[in-house]
């Protein structure tokens, strides 16, 4: 006789609707390979009666009370897909204290909280996922979990929010200026009425955080990234850019050298020969270096209702699996370290230099900071090695804005890590 889990769900906007359309397409399929029914029991709204453009499955029921969900006897399995930070986190506190595991998508939550709440749910024995957190339509957290057991990771390097990259990949095809491309983007749905946290630079922070604690066992903070966003790149720059090799992205990394793990998110050029930089669009890309396989990278869907859902069914089937086998409780990361934290921006290296100043002006700049500058256009430059001192000198004129080049950090030789092969994986 197949075995029935009980699920309840909080949230029934565009990921919520998406799960219940992916449950109720793959149902016989999760219960042929699974040997387990997943029902879907209760789902807890804001609005009982607001339109939604799916069908419930037969027997599920609304409530407008997330106790309802968190506190029945008979639910087994809670999915938290509301996207709030306060509300969130004390329904997944109350599901947890109730023996439920729990699979979120909320990556606010998991960057600022999750600790505390991974601690909870090994208190209680049981499970907290949340591979949807990050690049949604991606397995990113758990290939790096199982796929890089055995590896030592070096380097990632993610396109790890779709509104900004659309906007970037806009102003460089089109000419559109940010304004525009922000405008196209929230006609599209691609973008929030408030997109703040995603040019700003913070959604990719948090992103960052979570795929930090996976690769290299480090917790960052958003003071340590400093996240720089991309509402003073201009379509000139990118289109500058990209007639001279390079594709500006916002780019969250982490690097490891020694016992130092460097961060940055910020505008970057990408040169055209790496893989990440055609990421288009709202695709998501992450980019990972380590010993064994050397270079892979992994790109698809970073949101929307189908892909973030698959990977919160994925998670749900993980964790009934646990509740069945009666292993509940291993935190979804184990790996951890205690490194020290810089910031990738106060590394020397290269930068693209934007600029209406005269070139006599930047060449006599060059000459006094002592290094070498070559005109790519009538307004772009490319330098060589600056430190981080030089660059705000420059930037402090007002008149000069540097983008980093991907790549040309100048670490010490004793630091530099070795790649033995070159493996690009696209999923």
């Amino acid at each position: 006789m197949t075995t029935t889990i009980k699920v309840g769900m909080l949230g029934l906007g565009t990921v919520g609707c998406g799960v219940v359309a992916r449950l109720t397409q793959a149902a016989a399929k999760i219960e042929r390979m699974q040997g387990f029914r997943l029902q879907l029991a209760t789902i807890a709204v804001n609005h009982l009666n607001a339109p939604r453009p799916v069908q419930l499955p037969l027997g599920t029921r609304l409530t407008d009370s997330i106790e309802a969900v968190v506190s029945d006897p008979t639910i087994q399995l809670v999915i938290e897909v509301m996207g709030t930070l306060t509300t969130a986190e004390h329904a997944i506190e109350q599901a947890l204290c109730h023996g439920k595991s729990v699979v979120t998508a909320n990556k606010d939550l998991i960057a600022t909280a999750g600790p505390r709440l991974v601690a909870l749910a090994q208190q209680h024995g049981c499970d907290l996922y949340y591979e949807a957190s990050v690049a949604g339509g991606i397995p990113i957290l758990r290939t790096l979990t199982d796929s890089y057991a055995t590896d030592t990771i070096q380097e990632v390097a993610g396109i790890i929010n779709g509104t900004a990259n659309y906007i970037l990949s806009a102003m460089t095809t089109t000419g559109q200026s940010y304004a525009q491309a922000l405008a196209a983007a929230q006609r599209a749905g691609y973008a929030e009425a408030d997109p703040t946290n995603d040019v700003g630079g913070l959604d990719a922070t948090y992103k960052l955080i979570i795929l930090s604690q996976f690769a290299f066992g480090q917790r960052l903070t958003v003071e340590q990234v400093a996240p720089t966003g991309i509402t003073r790149v201009t379509a000139a720059a990118c289109q500058a850019a990209a007639q001279s090799g390079w594709q500006i992205k916002l780019l969250a990394q982490a690097q490891r050298h020694g016992h130092q793990l460097y961060c940055r998110v910020a505008p970057v050029a990408v040169g055209n020969a790496k893989p990440l930089s055609r990421v288009a669009g709202v695709q998501n890309g992450v980019a990972i270096t380590s010993q064994a396989i050397g270079r892979s990278l992994y790109t698809g869907p970073g949101a929307g209702g189908a892909a973030t859902a698959n990977s919160v069914l994925n998670d749900v089937i993980v964790a009934a699996s646990h509740l069945l086998a009666g292993t509940r409780g291993r935190a979804f990361n184990r790996n951890q370290a205690n490194l020290s934290v810089a910031n990738l921006s106060g590394q020397p290296q290269a930068y693209l230099l934007f600029s209406h100043l005269p070139v006599t002006v930047l060449a006599t700049y060059a000459d006094e900071e002592r290094f070498s500058l070559k005109a790519l256009s009538a307004t772009s430059y490319q330098t060589s090695t600056l430190t981080a001192v030089q660059c705000r000198r420059l930037q402090a004129t007002g008149a000069i804005t540097a983008i980093p080049i991907a790549g040309s950090v100048a670490w010490s030789a004793q630091s530099q890590p070795q790649v033995v092969s070159a493996t690009h994986v696209a999923i």
